[in-house]
């Protein structure tokens, strides 16, 4: 079922002469939508974004820019690509700034930038994180106010880095001249707290991960292979003492593959990822969404898949078998000697605590040098698609779980290269579009979708603009028939009309059944009430387009 997304209460965000909205930062402390676009920071009212906006422009010297030889039409803005808040009064921002990046602070109170006793804005090198050039793929993630970044360092843009910085704690970064990376294009970070819950038995640290894909050098049978990876690194990492100085001490990366069964040309390509987890303490239910393109041709050139990883997927591959790399003949092969104790690459644990080692300072040097060459992991974190799409290009997705009375329903919001979004269900590890919405008037790739569970709202933005629209679409459905075989878990038959769960559920008589099952096999029917009473009349009625499940209080 296709809409455009007027016919969905949407609400626009596109004033004139602002373009390239790459940064958004939804912050549910103070109820507003943080905005990143070249030249420019906006502040927005997550109730309507077209309403209430601040606006804070970021010039710059863009002749300077030309100079270096940089299109002074394209390259020589400052396009934002860090937006992150720091704590509860502050902001991180950075720019690329006409290819010499620039980091600042933004007070939220006022969305002023931070200055000093000398009323000068106060900046930061953005070297290391953020890019110079605005083309290049990035990712940062904000963890207890230490910066973590996938970027280059460099303005050539050749020295690709995972830096982690700000925080109290020595700076740390990926070690350049042993090709840890391989040009890679970073889509995404995320911060899991796997040291949750307090004093269990392993005693594990929290990590950063990231996501990107890369040049895959272990691969000699084909040239320019790519391949998409994880990688992660322990929060608590300080470097070596005298191995790795300054550098991780935990860095390690796995094949992700999505691909068909027997197929030799996978989806090598990720474009996004999002991380699903239940709750900070059930980190272990984590499941990683990812769509993901092909360079191969074979018909898949033009088309998009999407796979999910579970966490145990994840910890079985970086507990594994390590690969090594003969450096003469640069030839990859798996790792089968025994490998040094405490396990290299790992986060300290009660392990390493009970042999008198606290901290990645305290790491035995023969760790650490066998952890430099073997950063890459023996076993591919392999997935089936759950969804597969010819002709259409995915760009973004946003995962909602939605909460049932007896299930659980895991709905994706999937961004195309053309400005649609494609509306998807998870049942049963069986993918299905339910609604593509067409979102912007003139084809755009979609660069950023955030999802606001808490007021059941979905914000898209591309070059010319920024759209909000609800993430449920129910009162579409005029009838009892089309409401339940749109298959939409937000919505449900409330006797008269079709409505949003999240509300029909308040009602005192609710009337309703809701269907999610395969769309052609069969219907499933599931029972939701709320009441706190003990008694209930139970009637079913069956009429020539649906049936009627009524819950009536007894009196």
């Amino acid at each position: 079922l296709s809409h455009y997304a007027n016919e969905r209460s949407a609400k626009r965000f596109s004033p004139n002469g602002v373009f390239n909205y790459t940064s958004l930062l939804l912050s549910k402390e103070d109820n507003m939508l943080y905005v990143g676009a070249r030249e420019t920071l906006f502040a927005l009212n997550i109730t309507d974004i077209s309403r209430t906006q601040l606006q804070r422009n970021v010039s710059i010297k863009r002749e300077e820019c030309s100079f270096k030889g940089k299109d002074l039409q394209i390259d020589c803005f400052n396009y934002i690509k860090i937006l992150l808040r720091v704590n509860s009064t502050h902001l991180y921002v950075c720019g690329t700034y006409a290819f010499s990046p620039i980091c600042a602070y933004i007070n939220t109170s006022d969305f002023s930038l931070v200055r000093n006793e000398m009323g000068e804005i106060i900046t930061e090198d953005g070297r290391s994180r953020c890019p110079f050039n605005p083309e290049y793929k990035s990712t940062a993630i904000m963890a207890d106010g230490e910066l973590y970044a996938g970027t280059v360092s460099n303005f050539q843009g050749n020295e690709p880095i995972i830096y982690k910085s700000l925080g109290q704690g020595t700076a740390l970064k990926t070690e350049n001249s042993l090709n840890w990376l391989q040009d890679p294009a970073f889509v995404g970070s995320a911060y899991i707290q796997e040291s949750l819950p307090k004093g269990n038995a392993v005693g594990d640290d929290d990590k950063i991960y990231f996501f990107f894909s890369e040049a895959g050098k272990e691969f000699d049978f084909f040239d320019n292979t790519i391949v998409s990876r994880i990688a992660r690194v322990c929060k608590g990492d300080k470097g070596g003492e005298r191995v790795l100085q300054k550098k991780w001490t935990t860095f390690l990366k796995a094949q992700l593959l999505c691909s068909l069964p027997d197929d030799g040309f996978p989806f090598n390509i990720i474009q996004d990822m999002f991380v699903l987890t239940p709750s900070k303490e059930a980190w272990k239910s984590t499941v990683f969404y990812g769509v993901f393109t092909s360079q191969w041709y074979k018909g898949a050139s033009g088309s998009s898949a999407v796979c999910a990883f579970t966490m145990d997927q994840v910890e079985e591959a970086f507990n594994g078998r390590y690969r090594e790399v003969n450096r003469e003949t640069q030839q990859w092969y798996t790792y089968n000697h025994p490998v040094p104790e405490p396990r290299p690459g790992a986060c300290i644990t009660n392990t390493a605590r009970a042999q008198g080692i606290s901290s990645s300072l305290h790491m035995p040097d023969k760790v650490l040098n066998f952890v430099k060459d073997h950063f890459l992991m023996d076993s591919m974190i392999r997935s089936l698609p759950l969804l597969l799409k010819r002709n259409v290009r995915y760009t973004q997705l946003a995962v909602h779980r939605v909460q049932a009375l007896h299930k659980t329903y895991d709905v994706l919001f999937i961004g195309t290269d053309d400005g649609r979004i494609h509306k998807a269900i998870n049942v049963k590890n069986k993918m299905y579009i339910i609604e593509e919405l067409v979102i912007f008037p003139e084809p755009q790739s979609v660069q950023h979708i955030e999802l606001d569970d808490e007021k059941g709202l979905l914000f898209v933005s591309s070059y010319s603009g920024l759209v909000e629209i609800p993430l449920a679409n129910c009162s579409n459905y005029q009838s009892c028939g089309e409401c339940v075989l749109s298959r939409d878990p937000y919505c449900a038959w409330t006797g008269k009309q079709c409505s949003n769960i999240k509300y029909a559920l308040t009602k005192r008589l609710v009337h309703f059944y809701y269907l999610l099952q395969h769309p052609i096999i069969g219907l499933q029917l599931d029972f939701f009430f709320l009441s706190i009473r003990l008694f209930f009349l139970i009637m079913i009625i069956k009429t020539p387009d649906c049936f009627f499940l009524y819950i009536l209080q007894k009196h």
